[in-house]
């Protein structure tokens, strides 16, 4: 009778442990956020790294890094800020000046208030919002959320909409606006609490007022996620595709695109 005590003792500890570590805002996918919050008090840092490389003609390069400080301010609203920096090697790319640099990009102060739980509820949902500036440009990006945890499965999708606007030198006019409107897609598998595989999609629309460019781009391709429980990591790589005839479309994209998302929980 005492063991078997013990034991239910000792499987309420691990399952209690378990849903702990399962709060933490790991994620699943890297271009699709879920609708999860860390716990209230709680801490997480973030390491972004986004190589987006291959055009048409030449050779294009671009290393993206994110530091990210998240802190949970209740259960439900969650803010972090982050560190933006770039590096860019291109060369021989119609259109674009050849470059090669490295350097800090921007500051970003992201918000993030959950609306519904993706375990507990029919569907969770999330609202999104950040706001990145720079000596020479400033950037907004809202978002909504959508996901759900059936079982060993997780869905995620995002509806996003950016505005950009940039000073361009020696330029008439001297500020540059853009628009990005975008939809995310995911679907991962848990072999374990640990391992899971995913696949995501997206599309991207570009549009240029002033200069009246519009552009549009779809990408899909596999990922794959690991938790060790205070840390965890995913990894995913987009190839662009071709959809209703379209070609690859170069201007503001690339023909593939790897991301990693390394986190740690504390």
């Amino acid at each position: 009778m005492r063991s078997i005590r013990n034991v239910t003792v000792l499987a309420a500890l691990m399952l209690g442990a378990f849903a702990t570590s399962a709060r933490a805002d790991e994620r699943k996918f890297t271009y699709s956020y879920e609708a999860k919050t860390l716990p209230k008090g709680s801490w997480e840092f973030e390491q972004w790294v986004t190589l987006e490389t291959g055009k048409k003609e030449g050779s294009w390069d671009r290393l993206n890094l994110r530091e990210e400080i998240e802190y949970g301010i209740t259960d439900r609203l969650t803010t972090a800020v982050y560190l933006n920096s770039r590096y860019q090697a291109n060369s021989g790319v119609p259109g674009f000046d050849d470059e090669h640099h490295f350097g800090f990009e921007s500051m970003s102060s992201e918000w993030k208030y959950k609306l519904s739980d993706p375990s507990a509820d029919i569907v969770g949902s999330l609202l999104y919002g950040e706001l990145s500036f720079a000596n020479d440009e400033y950037e907004i990006e809202a978002k909504l959320v959508l996901s759900k945890n059936v079982g060993p499965f997780t869905f995620a999708y995002n509806f996003i909409y950016e505005a950009e606007v940039e000073e361009e030198a020696d330029e008439s006019p001297a500020w540059r606006w853009e628009h990005l409107i975008s939809n995310t897609l995911g679907a991962s598998y848990a072999f374990s609490e640990r391992f899971a595989v995913g696949v995501e999609a997206m599309d991207v629309f570009r549009s240029s007022p002033v200069e009246g460019e519009k552009t549009h781009a779809y990408f899909v391709g596999p990922n794959v996620h690991y938790s060790s429980g205070s840390w965890w990591a995913t990894f995913t790589v987009l190839r662009q595709v071709s959809i209703n005839g379209l070609e690859l479309e170069d201007s503001g994209n690339t023909e593939w695109q790897f991301r990693l998302i390394f986190g740690v929980n504390f």
